[in-house]
């Protein structure tokens, strides 16, 4: 039921097969800003709206985890459609849920870390049913995930999907998704953020990538606090798009990073900034790169 404060609609996502909708400021089981979320189908109901397939939340059986106060469970959805094995067509879909004020622990019997964030990925099937898959996060010392999990990163604040080679068989190398850290300190700069990417499908560690500023895959400069790098992301089959609002420029800036700068064995390739006040671009203005579409 509607409630105050749900926060419904705070993110929408949707693809050829599904709509994804998150309300990450739903209480569940009277924890605030818990969250959830729906998917509908695009055909059409007895009242001319889209068919409701499924509502998530952490207290779901088939979702790892469970419902915690301020953990935000859908603040930040990618829905990308994909081709099964033995289908014609790209029939099925994953879907990524972030929940940046979801609380982990660095390692087994270690002290929570609040805030640290996580995605969680969920097949959705032709049928409209679905899987939980497995979660995405940050490394530990027992696997070779970069990063590490820490207290207010908020990993999966912000999401984006891509499937490069949609008429193909869905497979680690053609399903990517980026996923905004906002919250990350480096080199003792608080919430300097970074990108963390990694395939949809296959092992995450294996597959993933590391973007902070100055590392040399794009962003330049060097890490500087405040900066949040990862609020504002936007991933293609050509670009990892990567906007910088909050500096260092004082108005802004967007990243635009080749595709093969932002995946494991890529050739690094010459990134783009585009900044008010160079390019042709007028100088006037702040938060440039706030949405990055």
């Amino acid at each position: 039921a509607a409630e105050a404060n749900d926060a419904f609609g705070t993110s929408v996502t949707g693809d050829s097969n599904f709509i994804a909708i998150g309300a990450p400021g739903d209480a569940i089981g009277g924890d605030a800003n818990a969250g959830n979320l729906a998917v509908f189908s695009h055909k059409l109901d007895a009242d001319g709206r889209p068919t409701v397939v499924a509502g998530m939340d952490q207290d779901n059986e088939k979702i790892s985890g469970s419902a915690e106060a301020g953990d935000k469970f859908g603040q930040a959805l990618a829905l990308v459609a994909y081709r099964p094995s033995g289908a014609a067509t790209a029939t099925d879909s994953i879907l990524a849920i972030g929940s940046p004020g979801e609380a982990l622990a660095a390692e087994t019997g270690a002290a929570q870390q609040a805030g640290a964030g996580n995605v969680m990925l969920v097949h959705l099937a032709a049928d409209g049913t679905w899987d939980y898959l497995r979660a995405l996060n940050q490394g530990s010392s027992t696997d070779d995930r970069s990063g590490t999990i820490e207290a207010g990163d908020s990993v999966g604040a912000s999401l984006s999907a891509v499937n490069t080679a949609p008429r193909a068989v869905g497979s680690a190398d053609t399903l990517k998704i980026a996923v905004g850290v906002p919250g990350e300190d480096l080199a003792g700069a608080a919430d300097a953020g970074a990108i963390h990417t990694f395939s949809l499908m296959g092992s995450a560690g294996a597959n993933d990538l590391w973007i902070e500023a100055g590392d040399g895959d794009g962003v330049p400069g060097t890490p500087g606090a405040d900066e949040k790098l990862g609020t504002s992301i936007h991933l293609t089959p050509r670009n990892l798009y990567a906007g910088m609002p909050y500096g260092p420029a004082a108005t802004g800036a967007l990243h635009v990073l080749p595709f093969p700068n932002v995946v494991p064995g890529g050739t690094s390739r010459p990134a783009t900034t585009y900044q008010p006040g160079q390019g042709g671009l007028p100088a006037n203005g702040n938060y440039f790169g706030y949405a990055a579409r």
